[in-house]
């Protein structure tokens, strides 16, 4: 299954540091609530994981990720991101692209996110998957904020996926 995901955030930080860290792999991973770098290869490309779970269900996935496009002068930033369970039942890739704005004091970031799964959790469904998504990428920018301040690592949050997708089922009954 294919899904493009559109998400913004603000971060209270300089554009040109939220760059920065965005295209730091190592300093941005622990951002991302389950991802780990775990290795950097010779031709740029960090060995990673990522772990994902959805309550009875804990899939990991093995694979790279690396900045395959950085555009400093215009604050933007492409992320390929791939790698295949574990437990060999399925992959998963993300393409995501990455625009930092002034806004304010601070800064607007802009994040596209191009993802292919297959195998179990291809099984759910587009919107659930949106939300899970989007309270990822709300983690992901409460960490940054925090490790731009404090000049720490921290890490993100790992949201609680069958809470999220409870939430998700419940609204739309609603809707």
């Amino acid at each position: 299954m294919g899904i493009v995901i559109e998400n913004e955030f603000s971060v209270d930080a300089a554009p040109d540091d939220v760059y920065a860290l965005l295209v730091d792999v190592e300093r941005v991973a622990p951002c991302i609530p389950g991802a780990e770098v775990i290795g950097r290869r010779d031709d740029g490309a960090y060995d990673a994981k990522a772990t994902v779970k959805l309550g009875p269900m804990g899939l990991t996935y093995k694979g790279t990720a690396e900045i395959t496009e950085a555009d400093p002068a215009a604050r933007r930033a492409v992320m390929r991101a791939k790698g295949n369970d574990q437990k060999g039942q399925g992959t998963a890739q993300a393409l995501m692209t990455m625009q930092v704005e002034p806004e304010g004091a601070g800064s607007r970031v802009k994040m596209s996110s191009d993802i292919l799964v297959s195998g179990r959790v291809a099984q759910m469904g587009r919107g659930i998957m949106q939300d899970v998504a989007t309270r990822m990428i709300g983690e992901m920018a409460k960490c940054l904020e925090t490790t731009l301040k404090t000049g720490q690592r921290v890490e993100a949050d790992n949201p609680n996926a069958i809470g999220v997708m409870l939430g998700s089922v419940f609204r739309r009954k609603d809707d």
